[in-house]
């Protein structure tokens, strides 16, 4: 059976979590979604609506999680990647950090684009809707939330200003407001604007709207180290992810 009758179609899929991204209600409208890998084909996976536990602010699931589910085809989404999710969800695992991404790169790097130019025009001809960039310059700013930014690559023919619908930077955004009060973008912006790309490799994962295919979003923010991690630092990372 070929890679695209596997896709089309009711299957039950094993999808690592990528992203978790909040609704937009106002036009170009979206509905949350999980966005991933999934583990058959390696293709892109956007699970849209995601059936949220709570509601579109607290998702039940946590990034680079393992989900098993059924999935079907929205025959009214052109975007290629999208599926319908049917019946329940279930976690069965989780990819670690360590080692410099080691075990997660494989998942990202078979997604990267050169530049949002090159993917809008994969993304207009409907080839793809949603993929990997890394950043050369990139800052936030808030209200509403958005990420400016100038792809590392010389098909870049300007920065890039998209609207933020990730989960978890949104999340941030939140807590710097009621922890900082007036200061609270002054060190939202230190922890996750410009002074990031002095530390991490960022990369950002970019979505189509379904309602403006050749639009896109910030479905998440990716900071891989630029080194690879030593055993305390990883353990330190194990510690604050069974915190959280």
């Amino acid at each position: 059976m070929s890679e695209e009758a596997r896709w089309a179609g009711r299957a039950d899929r094993d999808v690592l979590v990528l992203a978790k991204t909040v609704a937009a209600t106002a036009f170009p409208v979206e509905r949350p979604s999980v966005l991933g890998v999934d583990r058959e084909t390696g293709r892109l996976a956007r699970l849209s609506p995601f059936p949220w536990r709570a509601n579109d602010t607290d998702p039940p699931v946590a990034r680079w999680t393992w989900l098993r589910l059924a999935t079907g085809v929205d025959e009214r989404d052109v975007r290629p990647e999208t599926l319908l999710v049917e019946g329940d969800v279930a976690t069965t695992g989780y990819v670690e950090a360590k080692d410099a991404w080691r075990l997660r790169w494989p998942f990202v790097r078979p997604h990267l684009r050169g530049s949002l130019e090159s993917l809008t025009a994969l993304a207009r001809d409907r080839v793809a809707s949603a993929g990997f960039v890394r950043v050369a310059e990139a800052d936030v700013v808030q209200l509403p939330l958005r990420y400016r930014f100038r792809c590392a690559s010389d098909d870049c023919a300007e920065a890039h200003e998209l609207a933020v619908l990730d989960w978890e930077l949104q999340e941030m955004a939140r807590l710097s407001r009621e922890r900082h009060g007036r200061e609270w973008a002054t060190r939202f912006r230190s922890a996750w604007g410009a002074p990031l790309l002095e530390r991490f490799d960022v990369h950002v994962l970019v979505s189509a709207y379904a309602q403006q295919p050749t639009r896109f979003y910030v479905a998440g923010l990716f900071t891989p180290p630029r080194e690879a991690e030593d055993a305390h630092a990883h353990l330190h990372h194990q510690e604050h992810r069974g915190h959280r």
